[in-house]
């Protein structure tokens, strides 16, 4: 008896971009036929093409660590755990919140007042 193993998230993701790019090379008339040929489901693959974001992505900024940063947080514990180090929960949240805090700010797009271009333009007469 041969069971099959469930796909990983990443193999999903892949399913549903291939079925978007099928339904943009016209290959499927669709969205139910290319949902049923991937198989994927139905909702999330009308989701997709509509633009709409997963979950995860969507709600990525009211986290305290990105997605990303998370990712760097993981491998950081994998490391100290291969060393023989545990990782303790202190050790954690402290190593969170230093990832935390080396985030790069992204500039503001706003346009800035005369006051601020005042207070810069001496700097830029160098």
């Amino acid at each position: 008896m041969h069971t099959e193993s469930p796909l990983t998230p990443s193999q999903i993701e892949e399913k549903i971009q291939n079925a978007i790019i099928a339904l943009q090379l016209k290959e499927f008339k669709s969205i139910r036929k290319a949902a049923e040929y991937f198989e994927v489901p139905k909702s999330t693959l009308i989701a997709k093409v509509a633009g709409r974001k997963s979950r995860t992505q969507s709600h990525e900024m009211a986290q305290i660590l990105s997605n990303a940063e998370e990712n760097t947080l993981l491998r950081w514990i994998s490391r100290l755990t291969i060393t023989g180090f545990p990782a303790t929960p202190m050790l954690v949240k402290e190593m969170a919140d230093e990832i935390r805090l080396r985030r790069v700010q992204v500039a503001s797009s706003r346009i800035p007042t005369s006051t601020e271009i005042l207070t810069y333009r001496p700097r830029m007469d160098l």
